[in-house]
């Protein structure tokens, strides 16, 4: 650490001369800008816009709204300021022989470059209620000049902005709110009517939204189940129709009839008869090869099963008369359920057609609602408007412009400190960076770490 500061001290001696120059250079460039920079000198008009919270009898705002509501005004304040519509003014009454668009707009552009909307130092629109006018210029009674005529320029506008927004309004949207009010109500009646009276065919609408499944509530649900028994019945009298058909013919044939499996049932006549008619078929069959045919016997058993075969046959007649009115009575309950799915289907079209009414209803009432809460904002803006026409409550001058006396540019001592100490860093830091990149010999030591021999001493230079 010694070695490196002994050596940083040789080097500062040894490159003194730099050293000397650049510190030379920089302080006189800084010395020369102090004195030759052209002064700048800045007017400043101060307001204060004032909002009360308080201001909206009818809304009741916390600190945050008011706040956001104070930094929104500031900040409209502030592009009102920079406008064309209030710089043109200006313009015009600097430079009255200014006559060409072009030349204003140019006048106009230069103007705003140096001209700024800044809340007091430290602060910010969201603390400040005050915010200041600054123009700045090498002449101080232009500053001046500009200053006051923005001030002026600026508060008449905003007197023409506060008086036009009021004299259009709080009493037209008034009026409007009133008619939009009074139309929502009488859609709104409209709505509350039609619940009233279509109670039941509401709930069938509200089952029918999007989303919503209603196979089993109300005439759906009826519905589904009245043709599941429609498909049944059609079913059941399909197969008695079978049945009977089946059956005429096997009675009007000659013969013994066949008697299906179905009507087997233990114990009924039909199935008593068909097996004795079976029986005495079978006695018949072993007679005949023994016996002649007009054997007594047999005659007797030939008689019984004609009159057996006249049974069945009758008993098959009755069992065709009772299948025939069960088909009519199926036919009979077809036909009511004809009626009742038609009336349930004609239902349903009603509750849709329903539907679509009521939804007509519910649009209409939610555009008038709509439309109403649209026109009472813009009824609650009136009326802040209204209340910003009030502007020597609200918008107060504080502090009118005035020629300055010393300019707020360059600071000229602070130039020339920056330079000396500039100068005294930059000439170390030269010296430092030239002794780095030369790779000569300059002490004894080094000579002597170089040829690995003791020096045994130096001669001055002369």
């Amino acid at each position: 650490m010694q070695n490196v500061f002994r050596e940083f001290i040789f080097i500062l001696f040894y490159r003194s001369r730099l050293i000397i120059a650049v510190f030379l250079v920089v302080f006189i460039v800084s010395l020369v800008m102090a004195v030759t920079l052209p002064s700048v000198y800045r007017s400043t008009a101060k307001f204060s816009l004032v909002i009360p919270q308080s201001f909206d009898p009818l809304q009741q705002e916390s600190s945050m709204d008011y706040r956001n509501r104070v930094r929104r005004f500031l900040q409209d304040q502030k592009e009102l300021i920079t406008s064309n519509r209030v710089l043109t003014r200006v313009v015009q009454e600097i430079y009255p022989g200014i006559k060409q668009q072009s030349a204003i707009t140019k006048k106009v552009n230069e103007l705003r470059e140096n001209l700024d909307v800044v809340p007091p130092g430290g602060e910010s629109f969201e603390g400040s209620s005050v915010f200041i006018v600054e123009f700045s210029d090498n002449s101080p009674t232009f500053a001046a000049k500009v200053t006051t005529s923005v001030t002026d320029n600026y508060l008449a506008i905003y007197r023409e902005i506060s008086q036009g927004k009021t004299t259009y309004s709080h009493s037209f949207f008034q009026e409007q709110t009133e008619k939009l009010q009074k139309d929502m109500q009488e859609k709104e009646s409209k709505v509350r009517d039609f619940e009233t009276k279509q109670a039941l065919a509401l709930l069938e609408i509200l089952n029918l939204g999007d989303n919503k499944s209603n196979a089993e509530v109300g005439p759906n649900a009826l519905l589904t189940q009245f043709l599941r028994n429609y498909h049944e019945l059609q079913t059941e009298l399909a197969g008695l129709q079978a049945s009977i058909a089946a059956l005429e013919r096997e009675s009007n044939q000659s013969g013994v009839p066949a008697v299906l499996p179905e009507m087997e049932v233990t114990g009924r006549a039909i199935t008593v008869f068909k097996n004795k008619v079976a029986q005495l078929q079978i006695q018949l069959n072993e007679m005949k090869p023994q016996f002649r045919a007009n054997f007594e016997p047999m005659k007797q058993v030939e008689q019984e099963l004609k009159l057996s075969v006249d049974s069945l046959k009758t008993e098959m007649k009755r069992v065709i008369s009772a299948q025939k009115i069960s088909a009519n009575s199926i036919k009979a309950r077809i036909g009511q359920l004809e009626k009742t799915i038609q009336g349930l289907k004609d239902r349903i079209q009603t509750i849709a057609q329903e539907k679509v009414n009521y939804q007509a209803l519910l649009q209409e009432f939610n555009i008038a609602k709509e439309a109403y809460t649209r026109t009472q904002a813009q009824m609650e803006q009136a009326r802040m408007a209204q209340s910003l026409n009030q502007d020597k409550q609200f918008l107060t001058l504080i502090d009118r412009p005035s020629v300055p006396v010393k300019p707020y540019k360059p600071n000229r001592i602070l130039l020339v400190l920056g330079g000396l100490l500039a100068g005294i860093f930059l000439g170390i830091a030269a010296a430092l960076t030239v002794d780095q990149f030369d790779h000569h010999t300059k002490t004894i030591y080094g000579i002597e770490k170089q040829l690995n021999v003791p020096v045994l001493g130096s001669i001055p230079s002369l």
